[in-house]
């Protein structure tokens, strides 16, 4: 490669030639991420014809997402998520610069609730424009734009199976009982999207179920998300870009104790009505399958009372809490956070255009953005001087000679532009995308570097900023092989954590004197002691911690469809002070309720009554620190392996319902009249639901054992707590 470079350098114009020749010895073409709205995203790619480094990183997508279908089994994957994370939210932000300012969440630099409001005013009408726009086109004899027949439609549907099949997954770990106390109200707004997502736990109104529902009619056979098989090559689900976008919903709701303000921003942009939607709703009809699924996101969805309401709402709540709580300063990095959260749903559209309404990506229609037009402006310059002078040289620039890209004439065409840029930024020898100061073609630029002298300082300045603004290319690849830490493995400060030193065998080691026989049907449960006034530092770091049993069945969604879960939504519902389920969903009325107390909220004012604030005690990191419990981390332990320890948890929850129950009818001086008619509601529909999850699991012979066992554990530490 050096012997080769000393042989091109006779002149100053020689160097300036060079350094565009050798960015191409490594070029493989790639197609441009430059697709950054659902209302564009005809624009994605779709069933590209891949090369080997693209089908690497497509393998690599599609193992990722078994993985975290499957965490329980690969808590090793955790700090290559986070990667991988990361990797996607620079690549999406820097993407924003293509964005016009009027489209831009950027050009809101310090947040406001009317500029925002405004904002996504103005990005509503837009999409309504678009709408028109489509209709009209289609009155006058347009075709369908998203796939041209039945046949079409249904390759269509399952190629975008796997991010429909993650449909809410980014809410999935949020509103967990280590939530800081003075954001709960905040997180059930965003609780409240995540179950209509999932049905509000009727099985018939889950997405997932729904979307399932529709391709076991149009393809049946087809496997379901959490299965290897998902993404065997046979079924042909090649889109690089629908994965990536799957990928992005699960890995960012991972890490919320990290990331919640960009999870929060994400489901700001997510929660949004698209184009693809809106086309769908209508072609799929006209093709004779079942558009409901997509309807029912047209309405849900809405900015009056639906989910882009709620999600407002939940960001400018946020954003009051921040402000108030930590300052301006931190009020201007969470907003910032914010905004690249919505960039990465911008960003990553996950959909794509049957193969005979694809139409010929030539770059005509697709803007540069001033740092690139730049740079083409220096190419040009360079062009005019040494264009010819290497005409004979043998290297080429993916599939042209160094010659042709210098033409002079032919660098006028958009087109070609375009083709230059994409092949100068896939030169892995010479460009590292994102990381100019990494980047071998701008260190040779410097002092001693072969082509100091070539380039301007301002010249210079542009390539570096030009090279700094590339996003990553095959991110999933080179981040997976990436070995960072978390950076905690606390329990009480990250979620989710799979500590390898913890006994997972607590139960068993712990309480080994309790028979395996010792079963109990549901109706003749084993009573629990609670005759005095529990002892406060042991009982409230149990009440506090409880709630988090039964929260880790629900945080994929493709595992809600079934009875038992959408059983456990419904408890999580009650748990949570979320109103009886009706027909239709509650959408802002449930945001807007003022007496949606839940646990939590009920333990914040046992606190109150014993003397203790919140602003001494904020979070249940706190607590546990004034008083420790093992129980209590116990818990919080095996909440994180819900298919595991499926019946243990189901047993536990199940007495920690029956201790709701008997204080609700005791005369403790524990709470006030109003909390205990709270907490009795509370439990009667605990009890209801854990009755039908306690018939489910009943045939099971290794499941109900431990649903038994379970309840007996819970409830020794129960009354270990109203012994004086």
């Amino acid at each position: 490669m050096d012997s080769l470079l000393l042989e091109w350098i006779p002149t100053l114009a020689t160097i300036t030639t060079v350094a565009i020749v050798i960015f191409f010895e490594q070029y493989r073409s790639k197609l441009r991420f430059r697709t950054f709205s659902r209302s564009n995203s005809e624009k994605a790619t779709n069933s590209e014809k891949c090369d080997d480094a693209n089908i690497e990183e497509l393998k690599t997508l599609k193992q990722l997402y078994y993985q975290l279908h499957n965490l329980e089994k690969f808590p090793e994957v955790l700090p290559k998520a986070k990667n991988i994370l990361l990797s996607l939210l620079k690549e999406t932000s820097a993407a924003a610069q293509a964005l016009p300012e009027h489209e831009n969440i950027l050009s809101i630099q310090a947040f406001s609730r009317l500029d925002l409001e405004e904002f996504l005013r103005r990005r509503n009408n837009n999409i309504g424009k678009k709408w028109e726009q489509y209709n009209s086109r289609r009155k006058e004899g347009g075709s369908r734009e998203l796939f041209e027949d039945r046949e079409e439609a249904i390759w269509w549907l399952k190629q975008i199976a796997p991010v429909k099949y993650v449909d809410g997954a980014w809410l999935g770990h949020i509103g967990k009982v280590t939530t800081p106390f003075e954001l709960r109200k905040t997180m059930k707004g965003a609780w409240q999207i995540l179950s209509e997502e999932l049905g509000d736990g009727d099985l018939e109104k889950n997405h997932v179920h729904v979307y399932h529902k529709l391709l076991e009619t149009v393809a049946p056979g087809f496997p379901s998300a959490e299965v290897l098989d998902f993404g065997h090559p046979r079924h042909r689900l090649d889109s690089t870009s629908v994965w990536k976008a799957a990928i992005a919903q699960l890995i960012v709701s991972l890490f919320p104790a990290q990331f919640l303000p960009e999870i929060l921003g994400f489901n700001l942009h997510y929660e949004a009505i698209s184009m693809d939607t809106l086309k769908a709703g209508k072609e799929l009809k006209e093709v004779g399958i079942d558009p409901y699924y997509f309807i029912l996101h047209i309405s849900i969805d809405n900015a009056s009372s639906g989910h882009s309401a709620i999600a407002i709402e939940v960001v400018c709540e946020y954003m009051d809490y921040i402000f108030r709580v930590e300052g301006e300063k931190a009020a201007q990095k969470a907003w910032e956070k914010l905004q690249a959260g919505y960039l990465l749903s911008l960003g990553l559209p996950g959909t794509t255009v049957g193969p005979s309404r694809k139409r010929p990506i030539d770059g005509s229609d697709i803007p540069l953005s001033p740092t690139e037009m730049e740079v083409i402006r220096i190419f040009k310059a360079k062009a005019e001087v040494v264009h010819g002078i290497h005409c004979s040289s043998r290297v080429k620039i993916g599939s042209r000679s160094v010659a042709d890209w210098l033409d002079p004439v032919a660098l006028e065409s958009k087109k070609w532009q375009m083709g230059l840029l994409d092949a100068l930024s896939c030169s892995k020898y010479w460009i590292c995308r994102g990381d100019s100061s990494k980047s071998r073609f701008i260190q040779e630029l410097r002092w001693n570097g072969r082509m100091f002298g070539a380039f301007t300082q301002n010249e210079y300045d542009t390539l570096r900023r030009w090279v700094d603004g590339l996003p990553s290319t095959s991110l999933a690849l080179e981040c997976f092989n990436a070995g960072e830490n978390i950076d905690s493995d606390d329990i009480l400060s990250g979620y989710p954590v799979f500590q390898p030193a913890y006994n997972a065998n607590f139960l068993e080691t712990s309480f080994s004197s309790l028979s395996a026989t010792t079963l109990f049907p549901f109706q003749s449960l084993p009573s629990l002691a609670i005759g005095s006034s529990p002892i406060v530092e042991c009982f409230l770091p149990l009440w506090l911690t409880h709630p988090c049993l039964l929260q880790g069945f629900v945080s994929v969604p493709f595992r809600t469809k079934s009875k038992l879960a959408c059983t456990i939504i419904k408890i999580l519902r009650a748990q949570g002070g979320f109103d009886i389920e009706q027909e239709c969903v509650a959408g802002m009325c449930e945001v807007r309720r003022p007496d949606s107390l839940g646990l939590t909220e009920i333990g914040m004012t046992i606190m109150a009554q014993n003397g203790i604030s919140r602003a001494a005690l904020p979070s249940l990191k706190h607590v546990l620190h004034v008083w420790p419990s093992k129980f209590a981390i116990h818990m919080l332990h095996l909440s994180m392996r819900p298919l595991e320890y499926k019946g243990s948890l189901i047993g536990m929850a199940t007495a920690f319902a029956k201790m709701h129950s008997e204080i609700a009818k005791s005369r403790l001086p524990l709470l006030s009249a109003q909390d205990q008619d709270t907490l009795q509601k509370v439990a009667v529909r605990e009890l209801e639901g854990l009755d039908l999850c306690w018939k489910e699991i009943k045939p099971d012979e290794k499941l109900y054992p431990e649903c038994c066992k379970g309840y007996l554990v819970a409830r020794h530490e129960i009354e270990k707590c109203f012994q004086n």
